[in-house]
């Protein structure tokens, strides 16, 4: 698995904010979106890992960031 790829494709859907029903399928099975929820009619909360290195984290426990993304259709 290329954990970059991965996390560049991650950020760059995140960065979209309105994506498509097979972009959001696409993202929600990449490697660093631990959950996510529908809070509202296509509006869905993502939770995030964020990698170690993006941290001040030094226990090296993960951490977590929330996002949003829309679905359009």
């Amino acid at each position: 698995m290329d954990f970059k790829l991965e996390l560049d494709n991650l950020n760059y859907y995140l960065r979209k904010k309105k994506l498509t029903y097979n972009e959001f399928n696409e993202i929600i099975g990449n490697y660093y979106v631990k959950d996510y929820e529908e809070f509202d009619e296509n509006y869905y909360i993502l939770e995030i890992i964020a990698p170690l290195n993006n941290t001040n984290n030094k226990e090296k426990e993960n951490m977590y960031y929330t996002d949003y993304i829309e679905i359009i259709k």
